[in-house]
């Protein structure tokens, strides 16, 4: 009695389950197409609201702010091509249903016009029917959104804790001039935590308990591996991926799916920093070999011109003149304060903001500017708060008078004190000064053109 009781709670569940199966398909078709136009938006929308604010940052949000774009964007990217893989793999489901629908039968062999004896008896062999394509192209549709499901949760699992890890290790390097040391050791530590651990965790328990079952019986030993793949388990959130991993792992070619799971989650870093890395650079083609980016840094670089805004130009701190064109007696120089590359020079130079006499001048002091080799004071230059740009420097005017009418170069020198001998202050620091190359034409008499 209790048998049949059984058998019928489960074959209740099982219809249940079923209906409810049928009710999810048309759920995974709206979530796909919803999530993809979402997905291929986020990262741009993202990259404008951080490039706005690009030159606020801080050290420690400067770190955090890196390593969130660059996962989010790999992630965002990463499944929307996996979204449309499934759309596409459902909505051929569903065709394929339909198909069946109007014709049960299948293919009906004794029509197929130009198809021999031995290609019809060959695609007879080979090709199979509806009804198994229908429950293979099933099969990779469910799994995919699962998988969807289980990337989303890893990643952003493993984001987090990267980046709460890197940070802090940053802000620690920070404090001995060694910023990007502190980042390689923190990231070692998860490389060791992530990695290593799960690989001592399959070698201790996968290998060695399965060879030496005596092994099994030790308290000790049990308690070190499961010490062990505690630890291990904070790389993801066990309760919700492992039964979806497992579930398909188990269910398909376990070794091809760990390395495909393995794979996308590179595929999804890698992404992201190309991505980033296109973000911030004119280009990322290597084709460009007669005018690189050393010999364009010598001559005209839009950014440097107000008049010629860009999307580039809001996370570059470099200097800037109003125009290309210039008619007057001087040209209008702007000169970007960006606190986390110019806060430590700045305090080598004053000491601090609380301890320096006159913070303006001690800005001024970063700076050195000339005109065709004619150097240019910069007592005179002022404060400046620029809405426009989300910037804060130092404006002042470039004197024109004396110069002959055609091309000229303002040269800018962001640290001009530093000797090429000096240590730098911070590992973070890749070039102890900086130089700028800002050409204009020099029209005397001429009114500048309204457009």
């Amino acid at each position: 009695m209790n048998d049949k009781q059984n058998d019928t709670t489960m074959n209740a569940d099982s219809e249940a389950m079923e209906r409810l199966r049928d009710r999810t398909d048309e759920l995974e078709l709206i979530i796909s197409s919803l999530t993809i136009f979402a997905l291929f938006s986020l990262p741009g929308w993202l990259f404008d609201r951080i490039a706005d604010n690009f030159t606020h940052l801080s050290t420690s949000l400067a770190i955090a702010t890196t390593l969130g774009t660059t996962l989010l964007a790999g992630t965002c990217y990463g499944l929307a091509a996996c979204f449309v893989v499934h759309l596409m793999a459902r909505a051929y489901w569903v065709g394929l249903i339909g198909l069946r629908t109007v014709f049960p039968d299948g293919i009906n062999w004794n029509k197929t016009p130009g198809l021999g004896p031995l290609s019809r008896q060959y695609y007879r062999d080979t090709l199979p029917d509806l009804d198994t394509v229908i429950r293979n192209t099933d099969r990779l549709a469910s799994s995919l959104f699962a998988v969807i499901s289980m990337l989303t949760l890893s990643v952003l699992w493993l984001g987090t804790i990267l980046i709460a890890i890197l940070v802090a290790s940053g802000v620690i390097g920070a404090r001995f001039g060694l910023t990007n040391a502190g980042m390689g050791i923190g990231a070692l530590v998860l490389l060791l935590l992530f990695m290593g651990i799960p690989m001592l965790v399959y070698l201790l328990d996968a290998q060695l308990a399965k060879r030496m079952p005596s092994l099994r019986d030790s308290r000790f030993f049990t308690g070190l591996v499961r010490f062990l793949r505690r630890i291990a388990g904070l790389a993801y959130p066990q309760r919700l991926v492992l039964p979806v991993q497992l579930t398909l792992q188990s269910n398909t070619r376990p070794v091809v799916f760990f390395v495909a799971l393995i794979l996308s989650v590179i595929f999804i870093v890698v992404l992201g920093n190309v991505r980033a890395a296109a973000w911030r650079n004119f280009t990322l083609s290597s084709e460009f070999t007669y005018l690189d980016s050393a010999r364009v840094q010598e001559g005209l670089r839009s950014t440097h011109y107000e008049d010629m805004p860009s999307s580039l130009d809001r996370f570059r701190a470099w200097p800037r003149v109003d125009s290309f064109n210039q008619s007057g007696s001087f040209v209008r120089l702007f000169l970007p304060y960006q606190p986390l590359r110019d806060n430590l020079v700045l305090d080598e130079l004053c000491g601090s903001a609380e301890e320096a006499e006159d913070t303006v001048d001690c800005l001024r002091q970063l700076w050195s500017v000339s005109i065709e080799g004619m150097p240019v004071s910069t007592r005179d230059f002022a404060p400046a708060e620029r809405a426009d740009l989300r910037m804060r420097g130092l404006v002042g005017l470039v004197p024109l008078t004396g110069l002959e009418p055609g091309l000229h170069q303002i040269e800018v020198i962001w640290n001009p004190g530093v000797s090429e001998e000096a240590a730098p202050l911070d590992d973070r620091y890749v070039q102890l000064n900086f130089r700028y190359v800002i050409p204009i034409a020099f029209s005397p008499g001429v009114e500048r053109s309204l457009d």
